[in-house]
C-alpha cells in the first residue's frame, strides 16, 4: 500500500513537473545551487574537521579572528582580519613563532604563452609554508621582499599544474607567465596533492597584489 501511494505521489509530481516547463527548470537550477554548496561545505568540513590537517606540525597550527561585537549576523558574531590588522598584529605579538595571512579561493587568470586560463589560487604572506612545515619540491619559498607592495610578482604552482600546463618541464621554475595581467615568474612548485587552503593550485604573495590598507 506504502509503494503503491509512493508511485502515485512520483507520478502525479512528474506529470506537473512537465505541464509546468518553467517551474521544472526553476526547481532543477535550485537543486543544482544546493547540490554545489552541500559539497562545496563538505570539502571543506571533510578536509579540516574529519580528516584534519597532514602537515607536520599540526597540533601547533592555530587560525586567528578578530571579533567585533557590535557586527553580528544570524549566524553569529562577525569577524574579519583586514590587511593593516594582520600587519599592526604580525609586528606586535609575542606569543607564537611565526604568522602569516591568507586569502583563499581566488579566480586567478594566468597567460601561459598566448593562451590565458583560470585557476583557483590564494594569496598568502611569507612564513605561510613554513608554518605548514611544507615546502616547495623545486625551486623556493617566498620571500619577506616578496611580499612587499610593489614587487616584482612571483609564483609558486600546484604540482597538478606543472604536469598538465607545463608538461612536468624540469626548468619550469624561472619561466616567465602573466598573472592576472601583470607579468611574472614561477619560483616553485609544490608536492603532489597539495592545494592548501581548499582546492588551490597557485599561490602569491598577498601584499604585493593587494597592498595593506
Amino acid at each position: 500500500m506504502f509503494l503503491e501511494d509512493l508511485f502515485q505521489d512520483l507520478r502525479i509530481g512528474f506529470r506537473v513537473l512537465v505541464k509546468e516547463k518553467s517551474f521544472c527548470a526553476l526547481a532543477v537550477f535550485i537543486l543544482a545551487l544546493g547540490i554545489c554548496a552541500v559539497t562545496t561545505q563538505f570539502s571543506v568540513v571533510n578536509g579540516v574537521v574529519l580528516r584534519g590537517f597532514s602537515f607536520p606540525t599540526a597540533d601547533r597550527l592555530m587560525g586567528i579572528n578578530f571579533i567585533d561585537p557590535t557586527q553580528s549576523t544570524p549566524f553569529g558574531v562577525a569577524g574579519q582580519v583586514s590587511s593593516m590588522d594582520y600587519v599592526e598584529f604580525a609586528a606586535e605579538q609575542k606569543s607564537f613563532e611565526y604568522v602569516a595571512s591568507q586569502i583563499n579561493g581566488s579566480t586567478v587568470n594566468i597567460t601561459i604563452g598566448t593562451t590565458p586560463k583560470r585557476f583557483t589560487g590564494a594569496y598568502v604572506t611569507e612564513h605561510w609554508l613554513r608554518i605548514l612545515g611544507v615546502t616547495p619540491i623545486m625551486g623556493r619559498d617566498f620571500t619577506p621582499a616578496d611580499n612587499r607592495p610593489g614587487a616584482e610578482k612571483v609564483a609558486i604552482i600546484s604540482h597538478g599544474l606543472w604536469q598538465r600546463e607545463f608538461a612536468g618541464a624540469a626548468d619550469v621554475v624561472g619561466t616567465a607567465v602573466r598573472i592576472n595581467g601583470r607579468p611574472a615568474t614561477i619560483i616553485g612548485v609544490m608536492p603532489a596533492g597539495f592545494k592548501f587552503p581548499v582546492n588551490e593550485e597557485i599561490w602569491s604573495p598577498l601584499h604585493s597584489e593587494f597592498p595593506p590598507l
